[in-house]
């Protein structure tokens, strides 16, 4: 009787001690991100926004440009501009694709507006999952 109850103290202390998932990525801002984050399949491990301003051939003189590297380098996606973008805030929403030119990243270009976005906020599933407050200039 000893013996089980020892056998049972030792299973419930060691099953404490098993570590919680370490999240991945950058942690949720808000309630509601938190939860859009559940429910998208993808995680953003990191992401940038530029303007270049070099032109090139077939290219515009200034090109928006931004890079995404998702946690999972199998996961194979595609960012689409949202109609919820405004003049202030650049919207992309990512979106699961049979098949990626590149699986883990996702990038989006475009001519660059004027005046200039502030914001980059990306979206999954119809919630902000990650948003970047600054948009470099490349010269």
């Amino acid at each position: 009787m000893v013996r089980t109850g020892l056998a049972v103290c030792a299973w419930v202390a060691l099953s404490a001690c098993v570590a919680a998932p370490v999240p991945v990525g950058p942690p949720p801002l808000t309630t509601g991100q938190a939860l859009a984050q559940l429910a998208c399949p993808h995680r953003i491990a990191e992401a940038s926004a530029w303007v270049n301003h070099m032109p090139g051939p077939g290219r515009s003189p200034r090109e928006l440009h931004v890079d995404v590297g998702l946690v999972e380098t199998t996961d194979t996606a595609v960012i689409l501009k949202s109609v919820a973008t405004t003049g202030d805030t650049l919207v992309l929403e990512i979106r699961t694709a049979p098949t990626a030119p590149i699986p883990g990243r996702v990038t989006f270009r475009e001519p660059a507006p004027a005046p200039m976005y502030k914001r980059v906020s990306f979206f999954c599933r119809g919630g902000e999952i990650h948003a970047l407050d600054s948009i470099e200039k490349v010269y």
